[in-house]
């Protein structure tokens, strides 16, 4: 080809790539691709495919995810390419002229569907509510919609529109989106057990870091791998003693203290003895009590945990530290309701309360704890409200 000629080849329009079919595979979509696999949310996820549809599907009128595809709460959940601030009184009347919804109940299992699927009447969807109250004032009359089911159920849908004055989607763009299909609905899978892993890690952390006894988990290398509040706290006083204890962030001069790793260390002499001794036999754990020297209030039960093969696997130790003095109940019936009661206030609220159980004002559990006299009528105030009580009589007789 001349140069002459190489001048005035016409140019590649952008809108060429839908004839050329492009597919997954393309180099031009393999990195957003990749980020859509390596999203760490859902709108990390939106944004890698807003890029793979802005490439493969482009000038289309906009897009939305909804990931609520019944729209139970009509506007939530739902992520545009023009982010919309509608009222949800808005969404909901326009769920009520949509035809989406009864269609796909009447098709289910259906991947990809359009406007023409719907309604293919083109003068009857001209005279519909949704046409003259959707689609005119929100300037398109072209759609796609890309359906993901799960159990029989539509999970979720993504949705082209394009405008009156755009081309119709061609089929390669609608193979585009089929490919899209497995891709998009196994992250979005991923995602959503990653939230709910989230959600039951961060809710079983908060309820154990209300829990009225320490609860410390150490590995063969000695090293922490999980301690709640009140386990630093007991430590800090196992190591420190009870004064030097108050004067320090327990989190901060964490150690474990040395009984326990002896105590460790037996309980694995004993673990791997018996595990030698009869291997395919299933062995109860080993259990050590351990009382402080000093603060005889302060006990320590250690075991190992383990859930693997008992002679190849390292199991780590267990302890749950328990401040006997806070749960000074004469009988089962009290120290159950003394752990109703530790298990619904912070570690500092504890404080506060043992303290107005051992009869001392305000002022004097300000100068024990070395805290101001309104930061204790604070926290009194937030237990009163916790407990759902109203005076210091009524909290010292839920404590005995």
């Amino acid at each position: 080809m001349t140069a002459a000629r190489r001048k005035t080849a016409p140019k590649i329009q952008p809108l060429e790539a839908r004839d050329r079919g492009l597919r997954l595979t393309d180099p031009e979509l393999r990195r957003a691709l990749v980020d859509m696999e390596v999203s760490a949310s859902v709108p990390e996820l939106w944004r890698s495919l807003r890029e793979i549809l802005q490439v493969g599907i482009p000038q289309h009128h906009s897009a939305t995810l909804f990931l609520d595809a019944r729209e139970r709460n009509p506007g939530a959940l739902t992520l545009h390419t023009a982010p919309s601030r509608r009222p949800s009184e808005w969404w909901k009347a326009r769920a009520r002229l949509s035809p989406t919804h009864p269609w796909l109940d009447a098709h289910p299992g259906v991947k990809l569907y359009g406007l023409d699927d719907i309604v293919p009447d083109l003068p009857r969807r001209k005279r519909a509510d949704f046409y003259r109250h959707i689609l005119i004032p929100e300037g398109f009359d072209k759609m796609l919609g890309l359906t993901l089911w799960e159990k029989g159920e539509r999970r979720s849908i993504l949705v082209l529109r394009r405008g009156f004055n755009q081309p119709a989607f061609s089929g390669a763009e609608k193979a585009l989106l089929l490919d899209l299909h497995p891709v998009l609905d196994r992250n979005l899978h991923r995602l959503e057990k990653h939230e709910e892993q989230v959600i039951a890690r961060n809710s079983l952390q908060q309820f154990i870091n209300l829990l009225p006894q320490g609860i410390l988990l150490i590995n063969a290398r000695h090293e922490l791998v999980f301690a709640n509040h009140e386990a630093f706290e007991a430590c800090a006083a196992w190591n420190l003693g009870l004064e030097a204890a108050r004067q320090v962030n327990g989190r901060s001069v964490f150690a474990v203290p040395p009984p326990f790793l002896e105590a460790y260390h037996e309980l694995m002499q004993t673990h791997y003895a018996m595990a030698l001794a009869d291997p395919d036999a299933h062995h109860a754990s080993e259990h050590r009590r351990l009382l402080h020297p000093a603060l005889s209030q302060l006990q320590a039960d250690c075991s190992l945990f383990s859930l693997d093969d008992p002679l190849l696997s390292r199991p780590y130790l267990f302890v749950q530290l328990v401040n006997r003095e806070m749960l000074d109940a004469k009988g089962p019936v009290a120290m159950d309701r003394q752990l109703a009661v530790f298990s619904k206030l912070t570690q500092r609220e504890r404080d506060v309360a043992l303290l107005v159980r051992d009869g001392l004002s305000n002022e004097a559990i300000a100068s024990r704890l070395r805290k101001g006299v309104g930061t204790v009528k604070n926290q009194l105030r937030s237990v009163f409200g916790k407990l759902e009580i109203n005076s210091r009589a009524r909290l010292i007789s839920m404590l005995r």
